[in-house]
């Protein structure tokens, strides 16, 4: 364990023994007051769970069940009770002294404060207790409630980088805990504190932004903490995580830029006098072989904020990587312009505001063009441009002439002379228009006879029943196919489970869950011959 870790836990260790003496020592012939005699054991065990202090985990433990059945009415407070509660705080002290060079002796004293205590209140008096919040959770609902108070206490009353320091240290030492990452919004919470507390280190003003921010996560912690205590998971909708996620894009911070390549003939006279700098006859690589050198780090910087907003369920988090991803789309278009990529600039520009919005097409296109960008030997940038983009329109127009030669061009005028043009209208009988239908009986029903019957509304179309504008077809059953039949089977399911398994590995980074789950069925079905 790191020294920095034990000086850390001694510190805090310390302060919550102080305080559990002094609320005994408060109470004079009578129990301690019980809410927080319950806290401060609560966080001193998750503290000794977190530094791998487990025999004072164990006497805090056995303090905690003896307040929680004092609370219960299940224990009665006594004169026995007092001074087996005043020499495990005593020893406690001592043990916390001595964390650094724990040994044999430190874990009897601790074994025997932890027994004397269980013949009061019994390890499973209290097994409610440790089932709706085990140590580490019971740690970072303290944690992050103490932390929500801090932070209130600062919107409310500011001060400096230096007096805020030891806040500033709880908040990073969540970033520790790999449970923090299963409970969102809280990750998500924690990372936006540690971005603005760099900001405010390093200038050391309080800005508008900046205290509604603090004040924004000190609600969301609030209800977090709230909710651990109770053995829930924090919400992931509501008014507070709103807030707070306004509070956060307000504030701004961490979006992704890029610097603007201008090629350096760009800074000379266009008059075609000569300048300090010539271009090497042999350059050792090419604008395009320096733009995928360049681009590769902010490739794979996008495909992991891909990667997050798909599994992101927050609101706080979609709308943090609905920003960065919109930045990042502008940053790549920004530096393939400079390249002279015109094409994958216009690409990436085009993606931004739907990635903003985390739409999944958008979001499956960045994938692509990210995934092609990043490979080590994939596909040139016109070929990757013409794969984003679909083909051009110079590759889809069709020169007509060049259908015929132009001797065969016939001229549809010379087909009938002038003084033989036929009148349309003629070739309907009894001189109505040419849009006729053909009736059932082989007679004409013409367009405006139609056009009356539609006009009469519904009713008008019940004659099509007895006079229909053409003969009815006549089409077979239905063909019912058995389900069995569209399944894929023995060698034909091996065989797409194997494509799906070279796709996947072409696709590199975490396998699509849906993709796996058809990749189980598909073996599921290979064993499947008849």
């Amino acid at each position: 364990m790191s020294s920095g870790l034990l000086d850390f836990f001694t510190l805090e260790a310390s302060e919550y023994v102080e305080h559990l003496d002094g609320l005994v020592a408060k109470a004079a012939g009578g129990p301690p007051e019980l809410e927080g005699f319950v806290r401060n054991a609560r966080a001193l065990r998750g503290s000794a769970t977190m530094a791998k202090v487990g025999g004072i985990a164990e006497v805090a433990s056995a303090l905690e069940r003896v307040a929680h059945a004092l609370q219960t009415g299940a224990l009665s407070w006594s004169d026995a009770l007092r001074g087996a509660s005043i020499a495990a705080i005593d020893d406690l002290k001592i043990l916390v002294r001595g964390a650094r060079s724990w040994g044999e002796p430190e874990s009897r004293r601790a074994t025997a404060r932890a027994q004397e205590l269980a013949g009061f209140a019994p390890t499973g008096a209290s097994a409610t207790v440790g089932a709706a919040a085990p140590s580490t959770t019971a740690f970072l609902a303290y944690e992050t409630g103490e932390i929500a108070r801090q932070l209130a206490d600062f919107a409310n009353n500011p001060v400096g980088p230096a007096d805020f320091a030891g806040t500033l240290q709880r908040v990073r030492g969540l970033r520790g805990m790999a449970v923090l990452k299963d409970l969102p919004p809280l990750p998500e919470v924690v990372d936006a504190l540690d971005s603005a507390a760099k900001s405010f280190e390093l200038s050391g003003a309080v800005t508008p932004a900046l205290r509604t921010l603090f004040s924004a996560a000190a609600q969301l912690l609030a209800d977090g903490s709230i909710a651990l205590t109770r053995g829930e998971r924090p919400a992931t909708a509501s008014r507070a995580l709103s807030e707070f996620a306004a509070a956060s894009a307000a504030f701004g911070g961490g979006a992704l830029t890029a610097d603007n390549i201008v090629p350096i003939g760009e800074l000379f006279p266009a008059d075609g006098s000569g300048g300090l700098v010539s271009a090497a006859p042999t350059p050792p690589t090419t604008a395009a072989q320096r733009f995928r050198m360049e681009v590769v780090s902010q490739a794979e910087h996008m495909r992991r904020l891909v990667g997050d907003a798909v599994r992101a369920v927050d609101a706080a988090t979609r709308e943090r990587l609905g920003r960065e991803l919109g930045a990042a789309s502008h940053a790549v278009s920004r530096m393939a312009r400079s390249f002279g990529e015109d094409a994958l600039a216009q690409f990436f520009a085009a993606q931004r505001e739907q990635a903003a919005l985390l739409a999944r097409h958008a979001l499956d296109a960045l994938d692509r063009a990210c995934q092609m960008l990043a490979a080590p030997h994939g596909p040139a940038t016109d070929e990757i441009a013409r794969q984003l983009m679909g083909p051009s329109a110079d590759e889809v127009l069709v020169d007509v002439a060049t259908l015929a030669p132009d001797d065969d061009i016939v001229d549809v005028a010379s087909l009938a002379p002038d003084d033989e043009a036929v009148d349309v209208a003629t070739l309907a009988p009894d001189g109505e228009p040419s849009l006729v239908a053909a009736g059932a009986d082989g007679a004409a029903t013409s367009g405006d006879a139609l056009h009356a019957m539609l006009e009469q509304g519904l009713a008008g179309l019940s004659g099509l029943d007895e006079t229909p504008l053409a003969e009815p077809i006549v089409v077979a059953d239905d063909v019912t196919v058995p389900v069995e039949d569209l399944l894929y089977r023995g060698k034909d399911a091996l065989d797409r489970a194997i494509e799906l398994r070279d796709a996947m590995r072409a696709a590199g980074g975490t396998p699509d869950p849906a993709m796996l789950a058809e990749l189980f069925d598909l073996l599921e079905l290979a064993a499947t011959t008849d």
